[in-house]
């Protein structure tokens, strides 16, 4: 395996003041005989991506992340639902994102953050066999990223102690709610499904955190909530905003780095819902080695390098 060099990490925040909202994250090595990318120890927001193809097997570890995540992010290469878990799930739970119908906390999918990546359980949603996954995983850090959990009240409550002021925020509901998420400049917050966005859910992103309103997504009374929240910092977070044009092959520019991890959300408030769009590059792949002599693929698997 090649030796990991210095790393540049940051998340990109390309806001919707106007129509669409963007969000970016980057772990990419400078090592240019390899494609290789992982975590950093160097100062700045630990972030990590990678793909590996499902086995079947029950409590499949993925060790290479580097370190031990606060949030890990899996979406399967087909029409399965995506999964998050942050380091505030407490057992065996994941919230599963657009699923069919809303969910609560399950488990079988990311069964733990541990010290040097995490588990995955057989459900199909994150270990299917053949099927490819890519993933991203992220450990908080002071005035960069926060993730926490708060009872809603069914009224209004402000979630505070952030320490910043966040430019995006993904809220995860422990029982049968949908997940949502607000970027800064938008005036409602969206499922991460199709969805025209709601005013009374996030109904704020403050000065130490946010606001949410009586939306049963964000605060149904005696509910338990997750949340991920991140901020705008010089080297790690830019924001920004883009107007469609309907034309093919737009480039987005001025992130300053190419980014690992992308995710799209549209403003739109009437007509047709826009579903949230994401897309990571593959960093490496755990799959099983060609070995003529073993009939069954589920039996074994390797971390390999996806090369120059």
């Amino acid at each position: 395996m090649p030796a990991r060099g210095l790393l540049a990490l940051g998340l990109v925040v390309m806001l919707a003041a106007t129509a669409v909202a963007v969000a970016a994250f980057t772990a990419t090595s400078t090592n240019p005989s390899t494609a290789f990318r992982a975590a950093s120890s160097f100062p700045g927001m630990r972030v990590a991506t990678g793909a590996y193809v499902g086995n079947l097997l029950d409590d499949r570890a993925i060790t290479t992340v580097g370190f031990r995540p606060d949030v890990v992010i899996i979406k399967g290469h087909g029409l399965v639902p995506g999964a998050i878990r942050s380091s505030t799930m407490s057992g065996d739970a994941t919230k599963e994102v657009a699923p069919a119908s809303a969910t609560g906390l399950a488990a079988n999918l990311i069964q733990s953050l541990d010290s040097n990546g995490f588990t995955l359980g057989s459900s199909d949603r994150v270990n299917a066999l053949l099927v490819t996954y890519s993933w991203i995983a992220l450990r908080a850090q002071q005035n960069k990223l926060k993730v926490g959990s708060y009872t809603g009240n069914g009224t209004s409550r402000a979630i505070t102690g952030m320490g910043f002021s966040p430019e995006y925020v993904a809220v995860l509901g422990a029982g049968a709610q949908r997940a949502v998420e607000r970027f800064a400049g938008m005036g409602r917050t969206y499922q991460f499904d199709s969805d025209n966005g709601s005013t009374t859910r996030i109904t704020s992103l403050d000065s130490d955190g946010f606001t949410v309103g009586s939306d049963a997504t964000t605060n149904s009374n005696g509910a338990t909530y997750h949340y991920v929240a991140l901020n705008d910092a010089a080297g790690n977070v830019k924001v920004g905003s883009y107007s469609g044009n309907n034309v093919d092959n737009r480039n987005v520019t001025g992130v300053g780095f190419a980014p690992d991890y992308v995710t799209i959300r549209a403003g739109n408030t009437t007509g047709s819902p826009r579903i949230a769009m994401h897309r990571a590059r593959r960093a490496w792949v755990v799959s099983r080695p060609a070995q003529p002599c073993d009939a069954d693929p589920r039996r074994a698997h390797t971390a390999r390098d996806r090369g120059p």
